[in-house]
């Protein structure tokens, strides 16, 4: 059996509920008579064909009792039993109910119950229920319910003479219902209970009501009903009844008054009480108040009723406690002195708010201790004007006696104009994390508010440094010192070198991209890209020139985007990359570029030969020798390929030699041009290899002569040391550059 059938059969268990009986299986010795009320009336879903109900609608003679009941009882029912002589052994039913709604009214003669259109005197209408009630031949008259209307208030008075007249009738208990004609307009409408209906139904015997043995005893019916009555007149003081009586025949609380055996046959009533028994049992377990009390004003049966009133009135003692502590508290929180505060503690009841309570009282305490202690420290950062000394007082303080001359001195120090400046070089020198910048503001500031947090980053940016440093030199672009070209790079020394500083440093964009120029050196392209872009993402100005190249000059199979090499080439431009500007010189002078021409080349290639970029100044060189974007200039040009073979530029020495060996920057200097002109061949420089071959004869006989004796001292030319380019010196120099690269 599965946990919820389990739970739902103790639930069936718990609310005394047996397996149903067919109709007949109906207990034919219980019977229910109603004079003068609908038995539909207030049934539950209406009256179940198997319920032994007889209805009569007016009382008839005492004589004519017997004739009365029969023609009821042969029209309730399709067969009827006699008993011809009835006795006391055989009597026909076992329980009789009765059930009548009355009008006490006065007159001339005394008392008078009205059924009806008829009245009866007291005595006289006793003994017509009587004789009604005689003609069923009952074993027990169980319990009768009487609803009485007395609509002038004649019962206080009536009372002696009524119950005088209804002890004849002589029921085990007589409930007596007494209520004004209001009228149907008057009432609220609420559902009420068929209290009739609910103890022949067993309900007063039934957990949580009762024991639950089949028997409702006198205890058992009498708790029941004064529940129910009392809630009647709380619910409804207009229609239900002003007040009830309870007359029993016997003072025994063991009196059976009702044996019930089987199933109720109301199964509405038996649904609703599953349901707010279920409902009952769960609000028990809550801290639901308002559910509870809605539970309690509308319940129809209300079982577990006191518990749930118990309950109730629990949750809401302990919610005007909970309020009154509140308010205590709201009146008191703000206390300066431990004394209400410790009142309290002594006293409540809930002690809702007790760690609020002696947390103040540990600040009061607190700040009582620390008082002489801040007012030294006070003293000593507003003498030494201390901001730093002076906000963390402010902002920390437990006594906080000079909190607000401390905050106003912090005021009227950062409104100086010389913390406003010291201020800005702090923000400067932290967002450029440029160690110089960082000690600059160390030796300099006076206030020195930030000296804590700048000597902090000052280590953290030597440390970069110190890791950097070595990456650089071994693999990142000329501009930051490493090798202008890829093949430069020693992989493997550079690969160990950098991988430690990005450990040391993994978010380090600089380190990570001279990584991917590391893996574009291997061929890695993929990483390389990556690198790149985690770079540019991170700022890292030789990111963009790096990534641009990687799309101008794509590796074998790769797709030219020069759209894309411009864009990232400006961006880098912007952040002073020498790369970047190298490729917009380039696409510049070519006019790949609509809009942009080879003057703009020309001002590009200048700004950055002017901070020492050996490319550009070769470019510019370049432009002045061939006069692109600028005006003709030997002199000029002179003078820019002279800064470039300065450098080392390789490229640059031929132009340099032939202007050297022109005489274009004055007198012709043979000797310096035919050096240039060798060491560039010695370097493999296809253009010194093209000018000592090819255009050898275009040179100057002393720079051809020079060059001769250079191979005869190699021995690799044995011809004339003449100044003419025959055809053995060409081919003495061709033998000799091919053994270079052959050479490596």
């Amino acid at each position: 059996m599965s946990a919820r059938l389990f739970a739902l059969g103790l639930l069936l268990v718990s609310l005394g509920l047996a397996a149903p009986v067919s109709a007949d299986g109906a207990d034919p010795k219980m019977q229910l008579l109603f004079i003068g009320v609908s038995p539909d009336g207030d049934a539950p879903g209406g009256v179940p064909a198997d319920l032994p109900v007889i209805s009569i609608d007016a009382l008839p003679d005492v004589d004519a009792a017997k004739q009365t009941v029969f023609a009821a009882r042969l029209r309730s029912s399709p067969v009827s039993t006699f008993v011809s002589a009835p006795s006391e052994t055989h009597a026909q039913f076992e329980q009789f109910f009765l059930i009548t709604e009355v009008d006490l009214l006065s007159g001339n003669d005394g008392y008078r119950i009205g059924v009806g259109a008829d009245q009866f005197g007291l005595n006289d209408f006793a003994d017509r229920v009587s004789a009604v009630v005689e003609a069923f031949n009952p074993k027990h008259r169980r319990i009768g319910f009487l609803r009485v209307t007395d609509a002038a208030d004649e019962f206080p008075l009536a009372i002696s003479e009524v119950q005088t007249a209804l002890d004849r009738i002589g029921f085990d208990m007589l409930v007596v219902m007494i209520g004004a004609d209001t009228g149907a307009a008057a009432c609220s409408g609420a559902p009420e209970q068929a209290l009739h209906y609910s103890l022949v139904s067993g309900l007063a015997d039934r957990a949580p009501f009762g024991d639950g043995n089949g028997v409702s005893t006198s205890a058992e019916v009498e708790a029941y009903l004064t529940r129910a009555l009392n809630r009647l007149v709380e619910r409804d003081p207009l229609c239900g009844p002003k007040y009830s009586l309870l007359i029993k025949s016997s003072n025994d609380p063991a009196q059976e008054l009702v044996v019930f055996a089987g199933r109720s046959a109301f199964t509405e009533m038996e649904t609703g009480l599953y349901n707010e028994t279920f409902e009952a049992m769960f609000l028990l377990e809550s801290d639901n108040r308002d559910g509870v009390h809605d539970f309690l004003a509308n319940c129809l049966y209300c079982p577990n009723e006191k518990e749930l009133t118990d309950r109730l009135r629990d949750m809401e003692e302990f919610a005007r406690a909970n309020s009154l502590e509140a308010e205590i508290w709201n009146r008191i929180k703000a206390d300066t002195a431990p004394e209400r505060l410790t009142i309290y503690l002594e006293n409540c009841s809930l002690c809702t708010y007790r760690a609020e309570v002696e947390a103040k009282v540990a600040e009061i305490d607190a700040k009582a201790r620390a008082f002489d202690a801040e007012a030294r420290a006070y003293d000593a950062a507003a003498s030494a004007r201390d901001v730093a000394a002076l906000r963390a007082y402010a902002g920390n303080c437990i006594a906080c006696a000079y909190q607000a001359d401390a905050r106003g001195l912090v005021a009227e120090i950062e409104a100086d104009s010389a913390y406003q400046a010291e201020k800005a070089g702090f923000a400067a020198a932290m967002d450029s994390r440029d160690a110089v910048q960082l000690q600059a503001y160390l030796d300099t500031c006076k206030i020195c508010e930030g000296r804590d947090a700048v000597a902090e980053a000052l280590l953290l940016e030597q440390k970069r440094a110190e890791f950097r440093a070595p990456c650089l030199s071994l693999a990142a672009v000329p501009q930051l010192g490493g090798p202008r070209k890829l093949e430069a790079i020693d992989r493997v020394k550079a690969g160990a070198v950098c991988q430690a500083a990005a450990q040391e440093f993994p978010e380090d964009g600089l380190i990570r991209t001279t990584l991917g120029r590391i893996a574009q050196a291997a061929g890695d392209f993929d990483t390389a890209g990556a690198s790149y872009q985690y770079g540019m993402d991170n700022g890292v100005a030789s990111a963009f020139g790096l990534a641009a190249y990687s799309h101008y000059a794509p590796p074998q199979g790769g797709q030219i985007d020069l759209d894309t090499a411009q864009k990232l080439a400006r961006q880098g431009a912007e952040h002073g990359d020498w790369l970047s500007q190298e490729i917009l010189t380039v696409l510049y002078s070519k006019d790949l570029v609509p809009g942009k021409t080879p003057r703009d080349a020309f001002q590009i290639a200048e700004n950055i030969a002017l901070e020492g970029n050996a490319l550009a100044q070769f470019f510019v060189g370049y432009y002045y020798l061939t006069g692109t974007g600028v005006d003709l200039n030997e002199n000029q040009a002179a003078e820019w390929l002279k800064k470039s073979v300065d450098q080392g530029y390789t490229h640059a020495y031929s132009f340099l030699a032939e202007l050297l060996e022109k005489g274009a920057a004055g007198d012709p200097l043979p000797a310096k041009a035919a050096d240039l002109y060798w060491s560039a061949l010695l370097k493999g420089d296809p253009t010194a290899t093209d000018r000592l071959t090819t255009q050898l004869g275009n040179r100057d006989r002393e720079v051809i002569r020079i060059i001769q004796q250079k191979l005869r001292d190699l021995e690799v030319y044995r011809g004339s040391v003449d100044g003419i380019a025959g055809p053995g010196t060409v081919a003495a120099i061709r033998r000799y550059s091919d053994s270079l690269t052959e050479q490596g």
